[in-house]
């Protein structure tokens, strides 16, 4: 399988910018074009964007990718799922939390329904400090 589009889901913690750095190296060696997708799961209107995702973005991608960054506000599974599949996206990036147990059955797990529902591939990095 080719990957000519990484779509890279980010919540501005310790493991999406993780995820974002694996998406780098892999767009670098294959040549692929990076989308950062940050999600607003608030239920509050507005469209004010994080400036952290623009930083981080800036810090950890080199100029000679390609890169786009898509601000959205619903449910994120179900908004990286849709921009996987519009966006013709070959693979998705993301970092989890690494939530066991009852911590996770309460908060659910956005990877994991991703991983479940996605129509592309999904690379899930998890949280180093966690483990």
């Amino acid at each position: 399988m080719l990957f000519t589009r990484i779509l890279v889901p980010m919540d501005l913690s310790e493991p999406s910018i993780e995820a974002l750095q694996l998406a780098v190296s892999i767009a670098m060696r294959v040549g692929a074009r990076i989308t950062v997708l940050y999600v607003d799961t608030s239920t509050l209107p507005g469209d004010e964007q994080p400036p952290g995702v623009h930083r981080a973005v800036a810090s950890e991608v080199p100029s000679s990718i390609a890169v786009e960054v898509v601000f959205e506000q619903g449910d994120a599974a179900e908004c990286i799922n849709r921009h996987a599949a519009e966006g013709e996206h070959d693979l998705v990036v993301m970092g989890t939390h690494g939530k066991t147990g009852i911590e996770r059955v309460i908060l659910g797990s956005v990877a994991e329904t991703v991983v479940r529902t996605c129509s592309v591939p999904v690379l899930v990095t998890h949280d180093r400090e966690a483990h």
